[in-house]
This record gives structure tokens, sequence and C-alpha cells, in this order.
């Protein structure tokens, strides 16, 4: 989740009530909410992501990416199947 909240922020597509980019601790105590869980120290999570072997770094994130490509995959095969 660290890395979404990260990602959420780099991408500077969330924005605060003033319309600015949202920092960082807002963008995680919106998830937290959302989710129902605590980061406990955001930043100590985002400075572990950065620690992280580059081929690490987005393992979660690759993760996600892997599940919506094999869904999207098997329903257009199952589309394809019913044709």
């Amino acid at each position: 989740m660290g890395e979404l909240a990260l990602s959420f922020e780099l991408s500077r597509q969330f924005l605060d009530v003033q319309g600015r980019p949202a920092p960082l601790i807002l963008i995680s105590q919106a998830l937290e909410r959302a989710f129902h869980f605590s980061f406990g120290d955001i930043y100590k999570s985002k400075a572990r992501i950065f620690k992280r072997k580059p081929y690490n770094q987005t393992k979660a994130l690759d993760r996600l990416r892997t599940l919506i490509a094999r869904e999207s995959r098997d329903s257009k095969m199952k589309k394809d199947d019913s044709a």
C-alpha cells in the first residue's frame, strides 16, 4: 500500500482542497480511512521503499499489473470462446 501512496504523490494527480498536489501525508490518511488500516509512519514506509533494491521497489505494483493483465487476457479468451 505504501507503493500506491508514494506513486499517487509522485504523479501529482491527487489534489488537496486548495487544488494543489496533495502531500504524502494526506494521501496516506485517505488510504488509511478508505481501507481501514494504518501505515504507522508513512515517511518510514517511503524510506523503506527507496531502500529496496531497484528490481524490488515496485513489487506490489508489479503484482497488481500482472493480475490485471491476466484477467484481461482471460476475459478476452472467454469472450472468444463464447463467440
